[in-house]
């Protein structure tokens, strides 16, 4: 259910992102502008992390975004997103480190939608053995800002290098549906 569910948003939010991506108007090093602004939010994260290769369970995080700093496109804005997070369940654990780029657009005044790809680094630890695994991802958030206040919701699926991790256990692969609460700065 949750994969139908995930890849139903992944063909929406590609078509989406198609369009902008033929527009004119892209900005290299929006950073240099004196207007440029980072709309920074630091958040607090938690939710479930289901793996491929064992039982689903809690995951808890921390997460920094903000405008990308070397490019913006012509309509939304891409948003960078950073993050850190730990799984610890049933004897599997995977520590987690994530650069997901998000392009962002207002869906109303304090609501907007982010969607796009990522890469990452997985260390992963089971039954005494522990393998770092790179990691490529996609996912989606929804962020509603009151004032400094952020309350977001985000999916994601991981795919990870294919190295064992035991010697009958390969890969981490994964998805991820959080919560988040956090500052805007």
């Amino acid at each position: 259910m949750k994969r139908t569910i995930l890849n139903t948003l992944l063909g929406l939010g590609l078509a989406t992102a198609s369009a902008a991506t033929f527009a004119d108007g892209w900005k290299f090093l929006p950073v240099k502008d004196a207007g440029y602004k980072p709309d920074m939010t630091l958040s607090l994260a938690g939710g479930t992390l289901s793996p491929s290769n064992a039982a689903s369970g809690g995951y808890a995080g921390v997460e920094l975004d903000f405008n990308c700093l070397a490019l913006q496109p012509p309509s939304g804005v891409i948003r960078s997103k950073i993050s850190a997070g730990q799984f610890n369940h049933n004897g599997m654990k995977l520590t987690t480190f994530e650069v997901n780029p998000r392009w962002t657009v207002n869906m109303n005044e304090n609501l907007t939608f982010g969607i796009g790809p990522g890469i990452g680094l997985v260390k992963a630890e089971t039954a005494g053995q522990s393998t770092n695994l790179g990691a490529l991802q996609f996912g989606m958030d929804l962020d509603y800002r009151i004032g400094a206040l952020n309350l977001g919701l985000a999916a994601r699926w991981q795919e990870t290098s294919n190295r064992y991790i035991t010697p009958t256990l390969r890969g981490a692969n994964n998805s991820l549906i959080q919560a988040k609460i956090g500052i805007n700065f």
